[in-house]
């Protein structure tokens, strides 16, 4: 009996051990999914409300939670608060929070703006740079209320102590009294003013007569005009001529715009078509439209420029110094994920140009002769040349040429494809087909970058010319570890593969953006323009 009462327990205490576990998954205490979560920093100036594994939205829906919320240590004026959102959410340059209240008594949590999609993307554990808005404080609204309501009750205060009491009583009667004098008084003066019309009625009569008189005075003044509207008639008619001649060259231009708007009704012309065909403006609004994404795309657009040297450390085959080697390029970024490379390759040893020609030889009646036959060969299609060895060597038909062109330049165009952290490139190498693989190896910082480039090119060997049966193709490793953001340094072993031409090399290079050179021009115009206006 004890052991099924100790049974009991044992499975009561797993079973709220594992209530436990499932509530403390369903509220967030515990999680082991943490690494798809990136942290970003928020300032407040006001949480009140906010708690730890509060919510973070973005357009109502979770996102992450607030992962701590403490003052910031420089600035105690100021919370920090730390939230965790989900890396499928990308935040941008110009994100903002909001703290916000689920309805009128429910929990706050962080409303966040994710920003621009065009401005740069913020990293982990970036702060926002716009600031944030602080919820609005029931303290403070309760403080407004108090105002308006104190200011109520003075105005009442102030409106009872005028009219309360037995003196307020008295001037409110005597407010009264004033206003009843004062209309019997306006009584008064309209009845004066009708005996006064009916004492001056002969007066009106007068003042009728010299009406009648004005009359007379005004018939002779258009008698006189009447003499004179002929002469003021003959201009109107000239005046009125002109108006016609005016009248029929706008009754002209009325027909043809009348034309012009029939034509336009009937469809037919560009403005017609656009009027009443709507394929045609359908047409005009998604070319509109694809020459928009075009301009869209060219400001997206990245370019990069890029220019180093590679100073080797052995003497290069067939040439009596060390080689140096230098590069100039332009990298194309019409997306994040690939990019075209443009380049120009130099070489102090130069690069070989080879050329082959091929002899035949015929007789008179021109049949091909076999120079490589001896007398006892069997006869074949070609005509048999009996010559001895020495005067043979005369008609040697293969003629080889190499030239070698010192300080030389080839032409690179590669195309590259970017996955995460590596690089895959085809194209032209120093002017020959090939391909490479580039590896930035991820230091989890900013300040230090290390990018590790295999190039393997030129696969029959075709630039080597002491051993021109080497065939070994080019492999290159190169290195390239940034010191700042535009200076790099550079080192690495060339042409490893090869019996004679192998060498390590070290150099240096930079790089900068198209956005570094906009800010270069644009500083270089603010002091031109500040020296010319000192000038």
């Amino acid at each position: 009996m004890i052991g099924k009462v100790e049974t009991r327990v044992g499975i009561f205490v797993l079973l709220a051990l594992a209530v436990f576990g499932y509530m403390g998954f369903q509220i967030g205490a515990f999680r082991f999914d943490r690494g798809q979560y990136a942290q970003y920093l928020l300032f407040f100036k006001d949480v009140s409300g906010l708690s730890r594994k509060g919510d973070v939205k973005i357009a109502g829906v979770k996102v992450g939670w607030v992962e701590n919320v403490h003052l910031v240590p420089n600035d105690p004026t100021q919370a920090e608060v730390i939230v965790m959102v989900s890396k499928d959410y990308a935040l941008y340059s110009d994100a903002y929070a909001t703290v916000r209240q689920d309805g009128l008594l429910g929990p706050k949590y962080i409303e966040l703006n994710p920003g621009d999609p065009l401005l740069p993307k913020l990293k982990a554990g970036d702060p926002l740079s716009r600031p944030s808005t602080e919820p609005v404080s029931v303290d403070e609204l309760m403080q407004q209320f108090k105002k308006i309501a104190t200011n109520v009750d003075e105005i009442t205060t102030s409106f009872k102590d005028v009219i309360g009491g037995v003196e307020g009583r008295e001037q409110l009667q005597s407010i009264v009294d004033n206003v009843q004098t004062s209309v019997e008084k306006l009584s008064s003066v309209t009845s004066v003013i009708d005996k006064a019309l009916v004492r001056n009625e002969d007066h009106v009569d007068n003042f009728m007569q010299i009406g009648t008189t004005f009359q007379t005075g005004f018939d002779k003044i258009s008698n006189v005009f009447d003499r004179d509207f002929n002469r003021v008639a003959t201009k109107f008619e000239s005046t009125a001529g002109a108006l016609e001649d005016a009248s029929l060259q706008a009754r002209d231009g009325l027909r043809s715009v009348s034309s012009v708007a029939e034509k336009i009704d009937e469809g037919r012309g560009l403005l017609g078509k656009l009027v009443n065909e709507d394929e045609t403006y359908r047409d005009l609004k998604l070319a509109i439209e694809g020459f928009k994404n075009y301009l869209t795309k060219i400001d997206r657009m990245q370019i990069v420029f890029d220019s180093h040297f590679e100073s080797m450390i052995r003497k290069a085959e067939g040439y009596q110094w060390e080689d140096s080697k230098g590069f100039f390029g332009m990298r194309i970024y019409p997306r994040e994920d690939y990019f075209y490379l443009l380049q120009i390759a130099s070489s102090e040893k130069g690069y070989i140009k080879r050329k082959f020609i091929e002899k035949d030889y015929f007789d008179s009646q021109n049949k091909p002769i076999d120079t490589t036959a001896i007398q006892d060969r069997p006869f074949n299609e070609k005509e048999k040349l009996d010559l001895d060895d020495l005067t043979r060597l005369a008609f040697v038909q293969d003629f080889r040429k190499t030239t070698v062109n010192r300080d030389a330049f080839k032409v690179d165009f590669q195309f590259g494809k970017i996955y995460k952290d590596i690089a895959l490139r085809f194209g032209l190498f120093e002017g020959t087909a090939g391909a490479a693989v580039d590896v930035d190896i991820p230091f989890g910082t900013d300040k230090f970058r290390w990018v590790t480039s295999f190039e393997a090119y030129d696969f029959n060997g075709r630039n080597r010319r002491l051993l021109p049966d080497d065939r070994r193709p080019h492999l290159k490793w190169l290195n390239k570890i940034f010191i700042l953001r535009n200076i790099y340094t550079t080192f690495g072993a060339d042409d490893f593969a090869s019996q004679r031409n192998a060498s390590v090399f070290f150099g240096a290079g930079i790089r900068f953006g198209d956005d570094d050179i906009k800010y270069f021009l644009s500083s270089i115009s603010g002091v031109g323009g500040t020296s010319f206006a000192g000038s």
